[in-house]
């Protein structure tokens, strides 16, 4: 399976290959732990993506882009339940504060 193939299997928003969010070591990563089935429970891997950047302290822009992929996910509580860890994030400022209100507000 390759990488565009996972991510739609796995109903990732396609902003994650735009904003160039998925590299291929965090695919791999996900792929290794792939069965047949865990599609039925996507959002378990999406959340991983997530948890995987925040493992690495992402910059400024990646934060950025982390709370837009929130906001995009098809699961609203999956979204909601990330921005308690993006916030948490060493360079979430409040800048981050007002993207999280704009982003979220309306949903």
């Amino acid at each position: 399976m390759n990488k565009n193939d996972f991510l739609s299997l796995m109903k990732f928003p396609k902003e994650w290959s735009s904003l160039n969010m998925y590299p291929d070591e965090l695919f791999q990563w996900q792929l290794s732990g792939y069965q047949p089935g865990h599609e039925n429970g996507a959002e378990h891997d999406r959340n991983g993506a997530f948890h995987w950047w925040l493992r690495k302290d992402p910059s400024k822009t990646e934060l950025e882009n982390l709370f837009r992929l929130a906001a995009l996910d098809p699961d609203p509580l999956l979204g909601d339940d990330l921005r308690k860890y993006l916030r948490k994030a060493s360079a979430y400022d409040e800048q981050f504060e007002a993207l999280d209100r704009e982003l979220f507000q309306s949903r």
